[in-house]
């Protein structure tokens, strides 16, 4: 109550952009985003870059595919434009490729650190910006411009675990699985912890399936740190360098089906048509190492 008597105002919402290259992952951070009460998302960055951003879709799908292999540069394909088709037809709701009305902005590019990506970002005017399965990496320029700070859903329990395809790796090695909110800078995935919370493997689990889930919970994570955020909570430096892996080579794709490792399932994909979500995303708190998120403060 304020000092007459009167309900005190409500926080004003921040104005949060969105980078995501969307498919499943993208749908999922940005729905729970968007029931945030005190988050206005008024605009969404989708990448187009395939590997460089001076590669178009073909050039850049080949060079994929000479890296590691015709079957992980489909299941990319179906991680993003496949999935965008399923979420839009399944109910899930796909991360928008257009302006539309109402809704946020969007910009498609392949580099968001070039004159038009800069011009949108600055017209935003955001408070926040997240990064969510999002291939680029943002330049000094852009991170200095929201007012909070620019932050990161990555699922690997930072500083374990950089890199482009953790979760990947994570089930090749047997490594522990979890997700890391960070506050973004110049190099990568090297930021400040937000939040971080460990998640138990789901047996049988394609990589595309526990993404999912990472992101999802990723978001959780987010929303729940926000006030925080708002207050200016600067998060706590990550304990040492941790590992870095670039995209999986063939060699490391022969021996993740050879120990019976799924990238992805048909199954994930006729559930997202049907409207339901890759089996084990729909979280159980007994599958949570951790019932309540480490939210990280100086």
């Amino acid at each position: 109550m304020s000092a007459v008597g009167l309900p005190s105002a409500a926080p004003a919402q921040l104005r949060t952009v969105l980078c995501t290259c969307g498919g499943l992952y993208g749908a999922l951070v940005l729905r729970r985003l968007r029931a945030c009460d005190r988050l206005d998302i008024c605009a969404v960055v989708r990448s187009t870059r395939v590997l460089d951003p001076g590669f178009g879709f073909l050039r850049g799908a080949a060079a994929q595919v000479r890296r590691s292999g015709i079957a992980y540069a489909l299941f990319l394909w179906c991680t993003t434009t496949l999935a965008d088709w399923l979420c839009a037809l399944g109910g899930v709701g796909a991360v928008p490729t257009r302006n539309l009305r109402p809704g946020p902005r969007v910009l498609t590019t392949r580099d968001i650190n070039d004159a038009a990506g800069m011009q949108f970002l600055a017209e935003c005017a955001p408070d926040l910006l997240v990064s969510a399965f999002f291939n680029q990496r943002l330049h000094a320029p852009g991170l200095a411009l929201p007012r909070h700070g620019c932050l990161n859903i990555h699922p690997s329990l930072l500083p374990e675990g950089k890199g482009v395809d953790p979760v990947f790796q994570e089930l090749l090695h047997d490594a522990p699985f979890g997700v890391t909110v960070h506050f973004m800078n110049p190099e990568l995935d090297a930021g400040r912890i937000v939040a971080q919370r460990s998640i138990e493997g789901r047996a049988g689990a394609s990589v595309f399936s526990m993404t999912a889930l990472l992101f999802r919970e990723g978001a959780e994570l987010l929303a729940a740190a926000i006030e925080s955020i708002a207050r200016g909570a600067i998060g706590t430096p990550q304990s040492g360098a941790g590992s870095y892996r670039s995209w999986p080579t063939r060699q490391e794709l022969r021996a993740f089906r050879d120990r019976g490792g799924a990238l992805l399932r048909f199954a994930d994909l006729t559930r997202l048509l049907r409207g339901r979500l890759p089996r084990g995303c729909d979280l159980d708190v007994r599958a949570i190492s951790s019932s309540r998120p480490r939210i990280r403060a100086a």
